[in-house]
């Protein structure tokens, strides 16, 4: 890769690109200001390139704000909360532009994988996988074809891949010394202050340095942890194993989305030879397993197959989905292919959940305005609709 130098118009781009007031860290700055004042762009890019040359960066820069949202109302349980991160606007600035010749140099010489739809310039998301599955789940009907899938979950992905591994993936991909030594620098500071109900709970002093996992909240982050589950996608691309759409055709082994991954293989003896590459390179990395959340699918001649699950090493089991089970994945309840029926009543009982919410405040409010007799009679018929199962035109 080549060195990175930064301009005020790298800087420029950079601040261009970012959301004007999405919230940010201890240095308390917009992008808005940053767009505006067009003047620090140059003071800001010496300070950058200084910063890249010293591989060093103060440590408010490296320190984030963890708020702590709960999920439902039963805020005791610490499972309960989901965790949301604010990094300082100078920090993300900096790894934006940092993020962007990365994937410059990645692209360029073709290094991520295909069947990694997490981090693809231009790319629709989830669309892609999900069509895919799609097309090898129906040609498994029509055909009467043997498929064995494997849907793989990983325990806190984001949160668990060690700092070792991460920088050596780096090294791997020939990414920048100067980059990959000021990035090591800045992991060895990162820590984060948590935030409750606005109020933080542990003071300047006494940062939760972050050990393990990503520093999330930065543009950089998605496309590093991707890049540090590339080698599996070659490892799995190099096995000659799954599942083949026509004869000549290219065989689809995997499909993934950030941590998201699904297998494939014609046979149930192909699939464990799959799922022992999988675990064979988390264990090397130090990563694990959710066997809990993991699940296979045998298909015989176009129908789910019975069978016990699949003992792998180190005492993981993975149970089996029978024909009535299904699995939900990237979104979609899934078994040979999406479970579109139960798709549509899920969201279905969703939107209407939100609609009746909608109309009850709307009524109360026209009962609140004097208009008594209105509002009484819309609430009555929504719960007249409701009670009866019935659903409003």
């Amino acid at each position: 890769m080549d060195p990175i130098i930064i301009t005020p118009d790298v800087v420029a781009e950079a601040v261009r690109r970012a959301p004007n007031w999405k919230s940010p860290g201890l240095d308390g700055l917009h992008h808005y200001w940053l767009k505006g004042f067009v003047v620090c762009h140059a003071v800001l890019a010496r300070q950058f390139q200084d910063a890249l040359d010293q591989k060093s960066l103060p440590s408010l820069f490296t320190t984030g704000i963890t708020h702590l949202v709960p999920k439902d109302r039963d805020t005791i349980d610490p499972s309960k909360y989901r965790p949301i991160t604010c990094l300082p606007t100078i920090y993300k600035t900096l790894t934006s532009i940092l993020s962007a010749r990365i994937t410059r140099h990645l692209n360029s010489n073709q290094v991520m994988s295909r069947a990694q739809n997490g981090c693809r310039g231009g790319g629709r998301g989830t669309k892609e996988p999900l069509l895919i599955d799609a097309v090898i789940g129906k040609v498994v009907k029509r055909n009467r074809r043997n498929l064995s899938a494997a849907w793989i979950d990983y325990k806190k992905a984001l949160d668990s891949v060690p700092h070792t591994w991460l920088k050596r993936v780096l090294e791997l991909y020939k990414v920048d010394c100067t980059v990959r030594d000021f990035l090591g620098q800045c992991m060895g500071q990162w820590s984060t202050i948590l935030c409750h109900l606005g109020e933080r709970m542990t003071s300047a002093e006494n940062h939760i340095r972050i050990r393990r996992g990503i520093f999330q909240g930065d543009c950089l982050s998605p496309i590093w942890f991707c890049l540090s589950l590339n080698p599996l996608s070659t490892l799995l691309e190099g096995s000659g194993r799954g599942f083949q759409l026509r004869r000549g055709g290219t065989k689809v082994t995997h499909l993934f989305y950030m941590d998201d991954l699904k297998l494939f293989a014609s046979s149930r003896s192909h699939l464990v030879e799959l799922l022992n590459i999988t675990c064979d390179f988390n264990n090397s990395i130090g990563m694990g397993l959710g066997s809990d959340k993991c699940a296979v699918l045998h298909v015989e001649r176009g129908r789910v197959a019975k069978s016990e699950g699949i003992d792998l090493f180190m005492y993981i089991n993975i149970r089996t989905l029978s024909g009535a089970e299904t699995y939900r994945y990237l979104g979609m309840s899934q078994n040979i292919g999406v479970d579109e029926a139960g798709m549509k009543q899920s969201l279905c009982d969703v939107f209407y959940a939100r609609l009746t919410k909608c109309l009850t405040v709307f009524c109360r409010a026209l009962i609140r305005h004097t208009h008594i007799m209105v509002g009484s009679y819309l609430l009555s018929c929504i719960h007249l609709a409701y009670s009866g199962g019935l659903r409003p035109n």
